[in-house]
């Protein structure tokens, strides 16, 4: 995703959530019951509820690529047999990857420095290796897992440009696979 896209798309977050706060605050206004009432502004959940639905969408169709695209063209397919383009296994490691990444920015510096001592999060610029399709499933859900994790317990808006990030970077790989299926006269798992 460019620059332009990302902050198009943080914009529209942000105009949602202030849109959201007139809006309550108009409700409070016109009913004299609720007027009475303290003005509360959106909680976390109401930032991050459609982001977390976003990534969880994303995660289960490239789960089920991951799981599904056929193992002698998992390691082994490349358009045009080109040595420059990832295979299937390659960009499924990627998006781990650059999920585990997004997760480390998300988190806030004492919840990053906590898990690390603990030896449970991969450093941010670490590389995934191919061992074997159920490895590279395992690692695809574990990354989602970890983004998921750094969003609930660092909910912070501020991080909204990680989030999207996480969502169109895991949506355009995932365009690359259904082409992977289609080129190779497949139907992917999610238009079965």
């Amino acid at each position: 995703m460019n620059k332009r896209s990302l902050l198009s798309a943080l914009i529209v977050i942000l105009v949602a959530a202030s849109t959201y706060g007139r809006a309550q605050s108009r409700r409070a206004e016109s009913s004299p019951q609720k007027s009475e009432q303290k003005l509360t502004s959106p909680s976390a959940f109401d930032y991050t509820k459609p982001v977390l639905d976003e990534i969880k969408d994303i995660e289960d169709r490239v789960v089920a690529v991951a799981a599904d695209f056929p193992d002698e063209l998992y390691e082994g397919y490349r358009p045009k047999d080109d040595p420059e383009v990832r295979t299937a296994a390659q960009i499924l490691l990627h998006i781990a990857e650059q999920n585990y990444s997004a997760a480390s920015f998300i988190r806030t510096k004492a919840q990053q420095e906590a898990l690390m001592a603990a030896g449970k999060v991969p450093d941010r610029k670490q590389t995934q290796t191919f061992v074997s399709k159920q490895d590279t499933v395992q690692k695809v859900k574990a990354s989602f897992a970890a983004v998921r994790e750094a969003i609930e317990s660092n909910p912070d808006p501020a991080n909204a440009k990680y989030w999207l990030y996480v969502i169109s970077h895991g949506n355009g790989h995932f365009g690359n696979l259904v082409t992977y299926y289609r080129v190779n006269g497949l139907v992917p798992p999610t238009s079965r």
